[in-house]
């Protein structure tokens, strides 16, 4: 059975990864510090055939935290010493704000123009691995995910925000009903996180549900299982000026590997609905 590592696997998608890889692959736990690991030292002692590298900054200030940089720094480290340990492939997490923004679904041959710290970070990581990788000729993939949602995901988020505000029978506002999202439940990511894994060669996977759901959409489906006395009011499109009218992705590629999204929109939200019910009724 191969050897598996996961950085960031106590994280949201960390979580749900875990159950998709377990019995699969060997596991392997890390419960360092990324910042500060000797990735040289770690990987000539553990030595795990393959990597999925998902810790990153996050929280509130991410996009423009100077962690962005140290990241960058430890992330190509990291890449070097687990191929020069005998790494056989690794799946390194990108994201879709390395796009630049436009009316037509985003493919990986897109433009990239990233906008902040953190993203300007990941595409150059990207760009940097896959071009080392072509030409060291590795089996390597940079996974640009787009939307997740699911139970455990962060409350400021767009799902949690509306299905907690509801709840407790608040106006919930969000952003301009029209806009387009991208979203694929984290289980079904962790599937394409798995099958991207199980691939040969270099290249860059989009990962999204590929579907076009507009925040009005999603907010009248949240709003259809909770009922009221809550309500649900949006943005103008000229309040979110700052904000991408559209984001969503091309699949081909990723459903060229087999895969699927199995969990519908509805499903997913019933699922995050009914945790977060069990949160909010445990609470004192």
């Amino acid at each position: 059975m191969k050897r598996v590592l996961v950085t960031g696997a106590g994280g949201f998608i960390g979580g749900y990864l875990r159950k998709e890889l377990e019995g699969r692959y060997q596991w392997l736990p890390y419960s360092g510090d990324v910042l500060t690991e000797d990735w040289d030292d770690y990987m000539a002692r553990v030595r795990p055939d393959l990597l999925v590298h998902l810790a990153w900054v996050t929280g509130a200030g991410y996009s423009d935290s100077e962690k962005n940089l140290i990241f960058l720094q430890k992330s190509i480290e990291l890449y070097r010493a687990f191929y020069g340990c005998g790494g056989q492939r690794a799946v390194f997490v990108g994201t879709e704000q390395e796009y630049a923004r436009t009316d037509r679904p985003l493919r990986e041959d897109s433009p990239l123009a990233p906008q902040s710290l953190y993203a300007v970070c990941k595409e150059s990581l990207g760009r940097a691995l896959l071009e080392n990788s072509r030409i060291r000729g590795g089996s390597f993939a940079w996974c640009r995910i787009f939307f997740v949602y699911g139970a455990g995901e962060k409350p400021a988020r767009l799902m949690p925000s509306l299905i907690n505000g509801l709840l407790r029978g608040e106006t919930v506002t969000c952003s301009c009903n029209s806009f387009v999202r991208d979203y694929v439940h984290a289980s079904d990511l962790a599937r394409a996180l798995r099958c991207c894994l199980e691939q040969e060669g270099v290249s860059a996977v989009n990962i999204a549900g590929g579907r076009q759901t507009t925040i009005g959409e999603i907010a009248d489906e949240v709003w259809r299982q909770i009922g009221g006395p809550g309500q649900v009011v949006f943005r103008s499109a000229a309040e979110c000026a700052n904000q991408p009218a559209g984001v969503w992705a091309d699949v081909s590629k990723l459903r060229s590997f087999g895969w699927t999204p199995q969990i519908s929109l509805a499903e997913g939200i019933t699922e995050e609905i009914s945790a977060l019910r069990r949160e909010m009724e445990a609470r004192p």
